[in-house]
């Protein structure tokens, strides 16, 4: 339901009960106000289905292109991600550890990854669909 819709339908059903003390018309305002509602909705589910649908196709044609700046930002993201988790959970601490094992015990600082999971998720959801579409065959 549309936020709007659901904030204002309680009022209506209100307006309705006092425009029309007969509880037949009241139904009958209320069920086309219902429809109009229903339509309304779909209306938004559809605009919204529309935008999903154009963001893949720029997303496919930019995945396809020659050029490295529209179709290597993925790689570029995922790699930088895949840096970040190996420098916080594998080098960073190995080289933590060695330092201090030498005598010279630094705190090296650790990347932020509250700010780059919501990325890394979505890259391993975007990679995922990509894998079933070369298992698929798709190139």
């Amino acid at each position: 339901m549309n936020p709007i819709t659901a904030i204002l339908a309680p009022a209506i059903s209100e307006v309705f009960k006092r425009l029309w003390p007969d509880p037949a018309q009241q139904a009958q305002a209320q069920l086309a106000f219902q429809t109009l509602q229903q339509n309304g909705d779909l209306a938004y589910l559809d605009a919204d289905l529309k935008t999903r649908l154009a963001q893949i196709a720029v997303d496919n044609t930019e995945a396809q292109s020659e050029s490295l700046f529209k179709s290597g930002w993925r790689p570029f993201m995922g790699w930088t991600c895949g840096g970040a988790f190996a420098w916080n959970f594998v080098a960073g601490p190995a080289l933590t550890w060695a330092l201090a094992a030498a005598g010279h015990p630094v705190h090296l600082p650790l990347a932020d990854l509250s700010q780059m999971m919501p990325v890394v998720l979505g890259l391993l959801g975007l990679g995922t669909l990509r894998t079933i579409e070369k298992v698929k065959g798709a190139q």
